[in-house]
């Protein structure tokens, strides 16, 4: 069943044809009345969308409801890429990734952030925000004898690329990958030791290389900044059988030679979840042939938040990709002339042959 998508431009009231600006103005008009964080005695000042005579499709919706998806909307929109992305390619297209004349594009994924979003358009949450943010959450500080007193700031990320077979991709994994890192090992923050540490990857059937899967401050501890992150970044490691293509296909590659091209052949594919294929073909293999069999390729992986994640991590994956079947020919390296004079003879009768037949066929159409 197709996943029925979100019309972004519909939650925010304007046509597709919109320009930028216009598209922010109506994220703003739309956030100032909805945002969770307005003070209520001033509820005045906000008049309610029925009264301007501007109902959406979202209006009867509950307003955390309608907060959510403006702010999912214009995350979108808003930004350049996701917006030619979607344009191009729809929700679908977002949500799974595309490959791009520059490159991959992993899977969009809204972080559920939506003052990051609102903060980003107005500059910031209230006119007070800096006071406010030093008073409720205070930078994160550190005082030691050898550094002094100041304030902690984060490290930069690591990166790093983990490679994933094909069987891994089509049936989903668990990584336990060990990272080394600088940890403090006495209450007085003055001695640092070089531990082992050991993080889990959930791997799920179908992932797309470029994923990329964040630990958050699991990097070096030191006692004057704030650990950075770890990020793993999922890349394809050759196969000796199969290829991945358009994400989500196989291409397999099968070597024939030039009597198998003209009457047909029997061969069989072992799948990367150790099953058997039976492939017959009785067409006539000319240059650019390919067979097609339909969901035998990898699982299409769904861009889920955590909480489906979990609800649906047992259920059977359904949507596949098509295992593509492609040929090589074996042409002979050398032939004496004997073998010529027998090839010339072969193709003398058989385009007589082919001759005959065609006359035999307009004979039948003229009937």
């Amino acid at each position: 069943m197709n996943r029925p998508e979100l019309d972004y431009y519909a939650v925010l009231d304007q046509p597709r044809g919109a320009t930028k600006e216009q598209i922010t103005l109506a994220y703003r008009r739309l956030a100032i009345r909805l945002c969770p964080h307005r003070d209520k005695k001033d509820e005045q000042d906000f008049v309610p969308l029925a009264q301007e005579g501007r109902l959406t499709h979202l209006s009867p919706m509950g307003e955390p409801k309608q907060w959510a998806y403006i702010n999912m909307a214009f995350d979108v929109l808003g930004n350049d890429l996701y917006r030619a992305i979607y344009d191009r390619f729809g929700e679908a297209g977002l949500f799974e990734g595309v490959m791009l004349p520059n490159g991959y594009f992993p899977p969009y994924q809204y972080d559920g952030d939506h003052m990051r979003v609102y903060q980003a358009v107005f500059g910031s949450y209230s006119p007070y925000a800096n006071v406010i943010d030093a008073i409720a959450n205070p930078p994160s500080l550190y005082a030691t004898r050898q550094h002094g007193i100041g304030v902690r700031t984060k490290d930069s990320s690591t990166e790093r690329i983990i490679e994933l077979s094909l069987e891994e991709v089509r049936t989903g994994c668990v990584k336990l990958m060990n990272v080394w890192r600088q940890e403090i090992v006495d209450a007085k923050e003055s001695r640092l030791e070089k531990r082992k540490h050991t993080l889990k990857l959930n791997i799920a059937p179908g992932t797309t290389a470029g994923t990329r899967f964040c630990f958050k401050e699991e990097g070096d501890r030191y006692p004057a900044t704030i650990p950075g992150d770890i990020i793993f970044i999922t890349a394809d490691k050759a196969h000796p059988s199969f290829e991945r293509r358009n994400q989500h296909d196989l291409v397999y590659r099968h070597a024939i030679d030039l009597s198998q091209a003209f009457t047909g052949f029997t061969f069989f594919i072992d799948t990367l979840d150790r099953r058997r294929l039976k492939v017959v073909i009785s067409d006539v293999v000319q240059p650019g042939y390919t067979r097609v069999i339909p969901l035998e390729g990898l699982p299409k992986c769904r861009n889920l938040d955590a909480v489906t994640a979990i609800k649906e991590a047992n259920k059977k994956v359904e949507q596949f990709g098509d295992l593509i079947i492609e040929f090589n020919y074996i042409f002979p390296k050398y032939l004496t002339p004997r073998m010529k004079q027998m090839t010339r003879e072969f193709f003398r009768e058989f385009r007589k042959l082919e001759i005959e037949l065609e006359e035999e066929e307009e004979r039948q159409m003229a009937k």
